[in-house]
């Protein structure tokens, strides 16, 4: 019932790679090799909307992006919180159940993304307006089963996988919907542009959770401890793109572009929780859950060597710092609040400061404490023969996740990729489909496990901010096929 329920809500929604292309889960990759802040292709009005007014006419592209994602995931012995030797009776993973919370976990998902983009002048010189639907943020994944704990009835949790703790089946997603407008100003060569975007933000996750934020399979009296929890989430808000790209001459085109946060800080969404803990009986209930997404800044450049031969160049700048954490709150609670302490338990009122105000209704707070990441790529094109371009570009790509809040169901690594692409004209210059293959080479994480006291206890936050130990080996990797139809007129 549980897989059917999470293949429901997966169901509902557009499935995106995770980690696809860029940080954290930055994956804007439409609109292949032409795609950036210099670009006058409709994928602009996310990029840089300031080359919506670089084309002419009506020019219409439709994309969908095919992904083969693959994950390795290995969990050390060392990770599990608390193993207990042989014929010890407490709470914690008993010795003959070591295969249950430590191993490999594997994930293997096929997946597509969609974009819609619309570009135009309205036959006014020097203008430009445009819309789109896309998805800039977000992942989904599904994780293979453990087919050695397949009908086992003493640990059935254990079929989920090692990985369960922080995710078996889940999506986290914005949908855009853009509209904007550009103006080409002939003295300075300057175009300028700016967007208003409609953001969709949703999470939805299943995973197994105990109380006390352990991986615990019994409690101390012998009784089975594992528990399930899935979460769906959604809610609405607005930012903001703006962009320049200027030409110091017929050839050079050079892009800055801005995209604000959704809802230009923390946001909201709403939503419900449904929870079946230590054995007891299902409890669900509304929610809502705060997170913080990045604001991105990008600049670049093209440049048209020759007639046939176009070059470009560019670089992306994500403040995923922003992303702190996602804590979930009772909405039953009227003053409820995520204020939380230093070691990650729920603040309390400090009579000396009245500014230290206590936390009041959190479920849960998943600390993420992401760091900024850097991204880069070059890339030419090359008119082989009239009705026939070719593509070709490279790129390099930062981690966002630190090691101390790394986890299999977000998580990141340095990544090189590569592309190579063709554009082939079905009626002239009218129509055209592009077709683009790009290889992203992750390089394989090591992340070591929690310290632990004198005691043997892991080293780590205190509820409702603990979370099992993800250490171990990360390894993935990803090819994607894009397929595109522009149409101008």
């Amino acid at each position: 019932m549980k897989r059917a329920l999470a293949l429901l809500l997966a169901a509902a929604t557009p499935l995106v790679p995770a980690t696809a292309a860029a940080s954290g889960f930055l994956v804007a990759r439409f609109g292949g090799d032409y795609a950036g802040p210099a670009t006058s292709h409709p994928s602009a009005i996310y990029y840089n909307p300031a080359g919506l007014a670089l084309g002419h006419g009506t020019r219409i592209a439709l994309e969908g992006v095919f992904a083969l994602r693959s994950i390795e995931y290995t969990r050390p012995d060392a990770a599990v919180d608390n193993p207990l030797a042989a014929g010890v009776s407490s709470g914690g993973t008993p010795s003959d159940a070591t295969g249950a919370n430590s191993g490999t976990a594997t994930l293997s998902n096929f997946v597509a993304a969609p974009f819609a983009g619309f570009a135009s002048d309205l036959g006014v010189k020097h203008l430009g307006v445009g819309a789109g639907v896309y998805v800039p943020f977000g992942g989904s994944a599904s994780w293979d089963e453990n087919s050695a704990y397949a009908g086992n009835t003493a640990y059935p949790g254990a079929v989920d996988g090692v990985q369960r703790w922080h995710a078996i089946d889940g999506t986290i997603r914005s949908l855009y919907a853009s509209a904007g407008a550009a103006y080409y100003l002939p003295g300075p060569r300057l175009s300028v542009g700016a967007a208003v975007n409609f953001v969709r933000n949703q999470i939805d996750t299943l995973r197994a959770r105990n109380a006390d934020g352990t991986d615990d399979l019994v409690s101390a009296a012998g009784t089975l401890q594992e528990g399930r929890s899935l979460v769906t989430a959604a809610g609405n808000t607005l930012s903001v793109g703006a962009g320049v790209i200027w030409l110091p001459t017929d050839r050079l085109f050079v892009g800055l572009s801005y995209q604000s946060q959704p809802g230009f800080g923390e946001n909201t969404l709403d939503g419900f929780v449904k929870n079946k803990l230590s054995g007891g009986t299902v409890t669900s209930g509304d929610i809502e859950v705060l997170q913080e997404l990045p604001d991105v800044m990008r600049a670049g450049f093209r440049f048209l060597a020759s007639d046939r031969l176009e070059l470009r160049a560019q670089a992306e700048f994500v403040r995923w710092s922003l992303f702190e954490k996602q804590c979930f709150l009772d909405k039953t609670m009227a003053d409820r609040a995520c204020r939380l302490a230093d070691d990650g338990s729920v603040a309390v009122d400090d009579p000396a400061t009245p500014a230290n105000e206590a936390g009041v209704g959190i479920i849960v707070n998943v600390p993420r404490a992401w760091q900024d990441a850097l991204g880069a790529r070059i890339g030419a094109t090359y008119l082989a023969r009239p009705g026939l371009e070719v593509s070709g570009s490279l790129g390099w790509d930062g981690n966002a996740v630190p090691d101390e809040t790394i986890d299999p169901a977000l998580f990141d690594m340095n990544k090189v990729f590569a592309g190579v692409g063709a554009r082939i004209g079905l009626l002239g210059e009218r129509l055209s489909l592009t077709v683009n293959y790009t290889q992203f080479i992750y390089f394989t994480r090591e992340v070591a496990p929690r310290m632990r006291d004198a005691a043997g206890d892991a080293v780590t936050g205190l509820p409702p901010s603990r979370q099992p130990d993800a250490a171990g080996t990360y390894a993935q990797s990803i090819g994607a096929l894009s397929v595109g139809l522009d149409w101008a007129f």
